[in-house]
């Protein structure tokens, strides 16, 4: 299975945001130590046909695992529904307990609308810190996986986006709030080194490096309202500079008999 992107290379290719899925009153960003909030950023009813579409697949027990061709080639296996909790073991209130639904699998056009509406707060972003598209290896986004976390539950552990060899390309990590949630339940996103904690507020996107340098968790939710998210990640892919280099670079190498002969 491919997956449709939304790609960046040096501001050669853009994306312009539908005027039905974006907000008329949106402000612009803040910029809080290289998170960009985007305040009022998606039209709500968008938000709405977001936590909608996972409400319907995550009901649906038939789905089955396909195979996907990730950035740089890489074939993932993805289950189209997962259970957060059981990503760490058993680690009780301090793990992870949320559903997840990869968007893309379900609804590829609504995950390829959300992945558009994300990459105009990208451009946003982008202009700000230029250092991201100053390389002949473009960046994209392809995937949109929705998160809905009850009473309980959340993502506590202070983690990075690409802590692991398997997730080493991502350079930017995205988040739709799909919903409110009264400051009083908690579920707000923290932020270790920069020392901020945003509550969702339904229609904002938040942008930020998947570095370590960007470690954050999701606080306990309490009371009896839902948190919903989408979320995903910029990731780096070879360019054709790269692919090219890559190709110089194998066609030296030897086989191992023919250099030992």
């Amino acid at each position: 299975m491919s997956i449709e992107r939304v790609k960046y290379d040096q501001g050669r290719n853009k994306v312009v945001l539908p005027p039905d899925l974006k907000q008329p009153d949106f402000k612009g960003m803040v910029d809080h130590g290289a998170i960009g909030v985007f305040d009022n950023f998606v039209k709500w009813d968008f938000c709405d046909a977001i936590i909608d579409s996972f409400e319907f697949w995550y009901s649906k027990k038939h789905i089955e695992e396909v195979k996907v061709t990730e950035v740089a080639g890489k074939e993932l296996t993805l289950s189209p529904t997962s259970d957060g909790s059981k990503q760490f073991g058993k680690k009780g209130d301090l793990g992870r307990k949320d559903q997840q639904l990869y968007l893309e699998i379900c609804d590829p056009a609504l995950a390829m609308e959300v992945n558009r509406a994300v990459g105009g707060a990208f451009e946003l972003y982008a202009s700000k810190w230029k250092g991201i598209l100053d390389s002949s290896d473009p960046v994209s986004s392809w995937t949109c996986k929705v998160q809905k976390t009850n009473s309980g539950g959340g993502y506590h552990i202070w983690h990075s986006e690409n802590g692991s060899f398997l997730y080493r390309d991502r350079v930017l990590t995205w988040m739709i709030y799909l919903n409110d949630v009264p400051r009083e339940c908690g579920g707000a996103t923290d932020f270790f080194h920069q020392e901020v904690s945003f509550q969702p507020k339904k229609g904002t996107i938040v942008l930020w490096p998947a570095a370590y340098t960007h470690v954050h968790r999701g606080a306990f939710l309490t009371g009896s309202t839902s948190k919903y998210i989408a979320t995903g990640w910029f990731s780096r892919e070879p360019g054709e500079v790269t692919n090219r280099k890559l190709g110089e670079l194998s066609g030296q190498l030897q086989p191992k008999d023919q250099l030992n002969g």
